[in-house]
């Protein structure tokens, strides 16, 4: 029931918007037997997708027809009022055995007319897709402007606001979040992506700095975490670390520090979870 946007609000920032979220998904495979669902808004962008599946393997490259997947096929099945909260996973990719996690594919459209009336449908397929899974995960392009965009941070019942150690980019989010009204109706969970423990610029010196009082997560930043995301084998990384010890092995900071996020994310919605 519970939908968890990714999100930042100052467009152009360099937030690590997709890799937080798919480290979150991967997570969970691990930690929870929640039917979940991934998905994301971007334009000709297919990052989140292949840090799980080599994309080289879709279309005439391999034996997927990416006519008949993911969000173009929701899409026109939502117009010709044909889709059901029930069938959206006939257009999904289960990320691992079991379909405890599920990929519904962005967009395959390359213009940015046929991406704009895919981007209007977009809020109508994410109320079916709640209506099946325990958890939507939704990886949401940055900034304010777009009322698609807002229409899905205006449905959900968690924003993870991403950012980074860059003073630049934490001044815009951190003004942006006194003043915008969706971020002080929702509640927000801060997670710093790319993260550099040893920076100057640390989570706590970062809410010092912003005079902020609630607790900040971090995605640490990590070789073989982002090698996995390359290669499409995250969800056999995560799975196969995440009882990774922080003491002996270097995977252990980056297992340590997304579960926390997760755990917190799961404490957030859990009243969502338990009303299913």
């Amino acid at each position: 029931m519970p939908i968890v946007s990714f999100w930042n609000p100052v467009e152009n920032a360099q937030t690590s918007n997709t890799s937080s979220i798919v480290a979150v998904a991967s997570m969970l495979l691990g930690k929870s037997k929640y039917k979940t669902l991934i998905t994301q808004t971007h334009y000709n962008d297919f990052t989140l997708e292949s840090a799980f599946f080599n994309m080289d393997k879709l279309g005439n490259k391999g034996n997927l027809d990416i006519a008949d997947t993911g969000v173009d096929a929701l899409d026109r099945l939502l117009r010709s009022n044909k889709l059901s909260p029930e069938s959206i996973s006939n257009y999904t990719k289960i990320i691992y055995r079991g379909g405890i996690l599920e990929l519904l594919y962005g967009t395959f459209k390359n213009d940015l007319d046929s991406y704009s009336r895919i981007l209007e449908t977009f809020p109508l397929i994410i109320d079916y897709a709640n209506q099946f899974y325990d958890i939507v995960l939704v990886d949401l392009n940055k900034g304010t402007s777009n009322q698609d965009i807002n229409k899905i941070l205006q449905k959900s019942d968690l924003i993870v606001l991403t950012m980074s150690q860059s003073m630049l980019v934490l001044k815009k989010v951190f003004s942006v979040m006194e003043n915008l009204k969706i971020l002080q109706e929702k509640p927000v969970i801060p997670v710093i992506g790319k993260y550099d423990r040893f920076s100057k610029f640390a989570d706590r010196n970062i809410a010092r700095a912003f005079n902020y009082k609630k607790k900040m997560y971090t995605i640490p930043y990590n070789t073989q975490f982002f090698d996995a995301c390359n290669d499409g084998t995250l969800a056999k990384f995560m799975l196969e670390n995440r009882k990774a010890d922080p003491a002996i092995d270097r995977n252990g900071f980056f297992i340590s520090e997304t579960e926390k996020l997760v755990d917190a994310i799961i404490s957030s919605i859990e009243s969502k979870l338990i009303d299913r």
